[in-house]
């Protein structure tokens, strides 16, 4: 189920953000709100440029398909874009 692997997403990530910005994320999965979630979630690992442990950058655009952040956002009109340069720039580490 997309739920349970956005939650996974967001404790990988837990390493990575601040207490703050994962209590954020939480707070809309917790509503079930996890198209919210999840692009807060890119926002916040964007803004940082860094990356979950075990990410795999695929595996995330196929989420942000399912939910449909390339056409509807939420918080970032340009999430999108965003969102792939971010996947790009790992690709170059």
């Amino acid at each position: 189920m997309n739920s349970e692997r956005l939650k996974e997403y967001i404790l990988s990530s837990e390493e990575v953000l601040d207490t703050e910005a994962i209590k954020e994320v939480e707070h809309y999965y917790n509503q079930g709100e996890y198209e919210m979630a999840f692009e807060g979630l890119l926002i916040e690992l964007i803004q940082i440029r860094k990356y979950p442990k075990r990410f795999i950058f695929n595996d995330w655009k196929e989420l942000s398909e399912v939910y449909n952040i390339e056409n509807e956002s939420v918080f970032d009109e340009s999430i999108w874009p965003k969102f792939l340069k971010w996947g790009i720039d790992y690709s170059k580490q």
